[in-house]
């Protein structure tokens, strides 16, 4: 028990690293390195990659060691296309399960967003825009379509923080989530629906049209 409560803690603070970019995408992580580094045990942080690995986030190659798993442009059209099948049903969905306090919490994460944009704290801010997707899968009450969506939305962090970084402007992003939100708040599904759809659209466009170093970005097609 007590080395499971430990994974958890490790888990949660590697991921820290990896979607900030902190951990080099493509780079190799020295288990020892992070041992040293932060005090951790070596059971539970092997039983933390294991279960980073099956977000995707890091790659365990036999005989090599373990690798933040690289910034691949077509893993990330891959992710956005896939999202987009789903994301607008899944906010029509929400739309009319949200509780007033959900939609509180959603208005609170955005204004701590903007705050965060305007310092060009873009950690905080992608740490924000989980948040502001995971209640909206959750208020969709399907624990299945709730898991697919935020391993998605998991994956996608990194080309947002990027992107963001890189733009220095996240103001886009936080304008379409008052949109969002006001579609919500006026249960309208079907505007709902379309305001998530125009969302993940133009951070697709953000993201394809920053200019992303070819040292982050595998441009090898994986197949």
């Amino acid at each position: 028990m007590t080395h499971s409560r430990e994974s958890d803690r490790i888990e949660t603070e590697l991921r820290h690293l990896i979607l900030t970019l902190e951990l080099v995408p493509g780079s190799a992580v020295s288990e020892a390195a992070l041992m040293k580094r932060f005090g951790w045990g070596r059971t539970p942080l092997r039983e933390a990659f294991q279960r980073l690995a099956e977000q995707s986030l890091l790659q365990i190659l036999p005989r090599q060691g373990v690798l933040v798993t690289p910034l691949s442009v077509f893993d990330f059209i891959e992710m956005m296309d896939a999202m987009t099948m789903v994301i607008g049903s899944a906010a029509a969905l929400a739309c009319q399960r949200m509780s007033e306090a959900d939609l509180a919490q959603l208005d609170a994460i955005v204004a701590e967003s903007e705050s965060a944009a305007s310092q060009r704290d873009f950690s905080t801010v992608a740490e924000q825009d989980f948040h502001f997707h995971r209640i909206l899968a959750e208020a969709t009450g399907n624990r299945y379509l709730r898991d697919y969506l935020l391993r998605l939305h998991q994956a996608a962090t990194r080309f947002n923080y990027s992107a963001w970084q890189r733009d220095t402007n996240a103001i886009p992003s936080m304008q379409e989530h008052h949109q969002i939100i006001a579609a919500l708040r006026q249960r309208e599904p079907t505007q709902a629906r379309q305001m998530m759809l125009t969302h993940i659209q133009n951070a697709r466009g953000r993201v394809l049209g920053s200019s992303i170093p070819a040292d982050e970005i595998n441009l090898t097609n994986p197949e």
